[in-house]
């Protein structure tokens, strides 16, 4: 009787960090979409949202670890996991000039289902019927979303698609590095590697004449800041959120961040998606439930 109230309270923890991670990363989706709005270009985009990631969790782990928080055991492992990142974050965000934000956020929730086909094809797992039932009701969920007669861009679409392919690699990448390096390491490295890159390149991207010829405002400019340290207080969360509790217990909660998208999408963009695409977004939501409940029931008979 005694166990059962902390592991209530510590479950409650767990919820309040995701759904602040959440809050922090669909928060970050509404800054990228604005600033392409604004004419700000993608790359210097995905720069600040490096860069200033980077910055926090320097901030955070360098005093009390110092450089021993960036040592891991698979450097070149955690150097391929953030170039995979920022390529996702510059397909969404170049997604997201054209894309209304419940959709985008929509179809970039396959990632869970791409996982599953992932890990059976590299980390050698064999999921059974009801993952690929998972799959196959995602999949019918996207095109329902993205069915012919709407004015989603196909090639905004495809770019999301693009993204949750990478974003999928890099779970599982992750997945496959989890048991090697702690999530400081790796959220530390996500920024490193990202901030490396997007500077690296500049030259190739940086361009006077890729700006719009009115300059961004004080409030864009304010908004290009806020990106970074949203990004890394969105992950910072969910590494917590993950080590207080179980991610079967926390999978439920998680589609709240596409109630956000859509509130937030009306709010700040005013884009509404219609009747038919609320059901292909409820699919995609129930797709990864579908695989959760053929586990319970798998459990069930074995007991």
């Amino acid at each position: 009787m005694s166990v059962s109230a902390p592991s209530r309270s510590t479950e409650r923890r767990a919820i309040l960090a995701l759904l602040a991670a959440l809050g922090c990363l669909i928060l970050l989706d509404v800054c990228g979409k604005w600033l392409g709005r604004a004419g700000v270009p993608v790359a210097a985009t995905t720069w600040s949202r490096y860069a200033g990631h980077l910055v926090v969790v320097l901030a955070i782990f360098l005093p009390t670890r110092g450089l021993a928080a960036l040592r891991t055991a698979h450097p070149g492992r955690q150097a391929l996991r953030g170039t995979l990142m920022v390529a996702v974050t510059l397909l969404y965000f170049a997604a997201l000039q054209s894309m209304p934000l419940a959709q985008a956020t929509a179809v970039f929730f396959t990632t869970p289902v791409l996982v599953a086909v992932f890990a059976a094809v590299f980390l050698r797992e064999r999921p059974g019927w009801a993952t690929w039932a998972a799959v196959a009701t995602g999949f019918a969920g996207v095109l329902v979303v993205v069915r012919p007669g709407t004015s989603l861009p196909l090639a905004g679409v495809l770019l999301v698609l693009a993204a949750a392919a990478g974003n999928a690699a890099y779970q599982t990448l992750t997945r496959a590095q989890a048991q090697a390096d702690s999530p400081a390491v790796q959220v530390l490295w996500s920024g490193l590697v990202g901030a490396t890159i997007m500077t690296a390149t500049a030259p190739l991207w940086w361009s006077a004449s890729a700006w719009p010829e009115t300059p961004p405002t004080s409030f864009d400019w304010a908004v290009f800041a806020a990106i970074g340290p949203l990004g890394a207080a969105g992950h910072l969360l969910l590494a917590r959120a993950y080590r207080l509790a179980q991610a079967s217990r926390l999978a439920p909660w998680a589609y709240t961040q596409m109630l956000l998208s859509i509130a937030l999408g009306w709010a700040v963009f005013g884009d509404v998606p219609d009747a038919v695409a609320l059901v292909g977004m409820a699919m995609i939501a129930a797709s990864p439930q579908v695989a959760r409940l053929g586990g319970l029931g798998r459990r069930s008979r074995a007991a």
